[in-house]
């Protein structure tokens, strides 16, 4: 009986699938790198994926349990949503009778061995500004290098592009005039960063977060003084939550620490200063000639702070519970910091050969330059930070089992995307479940910046968002998958099989698909031609 009635609530589909003439969606020929600009998003009024082992990127609400996998399940998609969800295992396609026919639509991706999951989210980016940098086509580039890992949306935390560039590529990456991620934008604080004398009373602050607005900004990104004395600090939130912004802190060693921010309202707290700060009982034991703005004095002795903190654990976990109590997002990037635990590889990385901009290949120590300031890294300094990150990481886990609502940043000014993946695998080290991870990176992402109201963005469930990554493997057996053009692979294969191994086969936003590799494919030519453009040699055509 349930058979029968099953097969004739599927009959209507079925028959409507009939009419309609499909296309398979094939990947772009070839392996090797192709011109910047030959990739187009498709759009398609009914876009079926076969055959998926779908991770849904959901859970139980208020715990950060997550659902495994399941599959093969074909998913119809109509305008930008996901409208159909049907299962194809064995036991289910045996209740649907001899009449039924699988769904189809005008365009088809055929999932077979392959998992998809919802879209990524990059929770702190530094775009770049065309023309400076990255190149003259630097934030087309950084695009690809997002989407050709499965990031659909991409926050930028206050950069140097200007919101002038980065509204107007908004505006177009909405409408799939361009190739981008979808955008949210936080101007950053205080503006300009070095002067202080502006936002640094509260109806100053006030004033400032309302011509952010008006600018377009959907955020405001609090980064230094005056922005984080608590008064300013208070002010800002408060004004941002009446118009709709919300705020996200970068703290630094500043006079907020997590608890001023989470009662201030803040949204998110980026990396992990003022977290342990926090629980202790004085200040750190800096030495006597201790600079905050001598960047190696800076990074240095950060590498002491959790261990300095958890002399009292007790006071750690009182810190979040205050984030837990004020819904306090916490986005660590703990990627950007892995040089300073292993500076050596991190500088040796493989994939900087072929998809790193040569600005970032050339950069060395620079006390001018913010971040290069490894003119000395010491034995001790490693050890010092490897003990940091074990310490960091069983906090983030701690807040993760605790329910707190945990998202996953790079901080990756150059290589954002690749950076993002190497955030999963910290993730992971850190002992959080690879589902619980996607988690992590997609739906409480779409939480904390609001998308799962605005935009319906809520995973993989009949009436979402269509924002999808096609992946070639399985992420929950092994994160490497997702690397693209078979990084994730580098060294235990030849070099000539890395690029068919692994990897974002589709990235789908809003409905739209793109060929991930071969966007992938596009940022190794932009490479090769900024190495020419800066000094190297010519490449060869494709």
């Amino acid at each position: 009986m349930r058979r029968t009635a099953l097969a004739l609530l599927l009959a209507p589909l079925t028959a409507l699938s009939a009419q309609v003439a499909e296309r398979i969606l094939k990947p772009a020929a070839g392996d090797a790198p192709i011109v910047m600009g030959t990739t187009r998003g498709d759009r398609s009024g009914r876009l079926v994926i076969r055959n998926a082992t779908i991770i849904s990127g959901r859970g139980t609400p208020g715990t950060n349990r997550g659902m495994p996998p399941e599959g093969p399940v074909d998913i119809v998609i109509e305008n930008g949503t996901i409208v159909n969800m049907i299962p194809m295992d064995a036991v289910n396609a045996a209740g649907y009778g001899r009449a039924f026919k699988r769904a189809t639509g005008d365009r088809v991706i055929d999932a077979t061995g392959m998992y998809v999951m919802p879209g990524l989210v990059e929770m702190h980016a530094h775009l770049p500004q065309d023309g400076r940098e990255m190149g003259p086509k630097g934030s087309d580039y950084a695009y690809r290098l997002y989407l050709g890992h499965g990031v659909t949306v991409v926050r930028d935390a206050g950069s140097g592009a200007g919101l002038t560039q980065l509204t107007a590529q908004r505006r177009q990456g909405d409408a799939n005039q361009i190739v981008a991620p979808r955008l949210i934008l936080c101007q950053r604080w205080p503006l300009p960063l070095r002067a202080w004398d502006e936002g640094n009373t509260p109806d100053k602050a006030r004033a400032q977060v309302r011509q952010f607005k008006e600018l377009g900004a959907d955020c405001v990104k609090i980064s230094k003084s005056p922005g984080q004395y608590p008064d300013i600090m208070r002010a800002a939130a408060d004004e941002g939550k009446k118009l709709g912004m919300f705020v996200m802190v970068d703290l630094k060693v500043s006079e907020s620490d997590a608890v001023v921010v989470s009662t201030a309202g803040v949204r998110s707290i980026e990396h992990w200063y003022g977290i342990p700060d926090a629980a202790l009982l004085g200040s750190q034991s800096f030495p006597a000639d201790y600079n905050y703005w001598n960047e190696l004095d800076r990074f240095r002795w950060a590498g002491s702070l959790w261990a300095e903190a958890n002399k009292h654990p007790e006071r750690i976990s009182a810190v979040l519970d205050t984030m837990l109590k004020y819904d306090t997002n916490w986005d660590p990037t703990m990627s950007v910091y892995e040089g300073n635990r292993d500076l050596a590889r991190h500088l040796t990385a493989p994939y900087r050969e072929t998809l790193v901009h040569p600005s970032e290949l050339a950069a060395g120590p620079d006390s001018s330059t913010h971040g290069a300031y490894h003119r000395e890294w010491k034995t001790s300094d490693e050890i010092n930070w490897r003990n940091n990150f074990a310490i960091w990481m069983h906090y983030v886990l701690e807040f993760h089992q605790r329910g707190g609502l945990l998202t996953a940043g790079s901080d990756e000014g150059s290589f954002g995307g690749i950076g993002l993946i190497r955030e999963l695998e910290l993730m992971q080290e850190a002992g959080i479940h690879p589902i619980d991870v996607v988690r992590v990176a997609s739906t409480n992402a779409y939480e904390a910046i609001g998308l799962d109201k605005s935009k319906q963005m809520c995973g993989i469930r009949v009436g979402c968002a269509a924002d999808l990554a096609v992946v070639n493997g399985n992420p929950i057996d092994n994160l490497k998958v997702l690397y693209g053009r078979g990084y994730g692979y580098y060294g235990t294969v030849p070099r000539a099989q890395l690029s068919k191994l692994g990897g974002v086969r589709w990235t789908i936003k809003d409905g739209v698909v793109f060929d991930a590799q071969a966007l992938l494919r596009e940022a190794e030519w932009y490479v090769q031609q900024e190495k020419v453009r800066m000094g190297g040699t010519r490449p060869a055509l494709p």
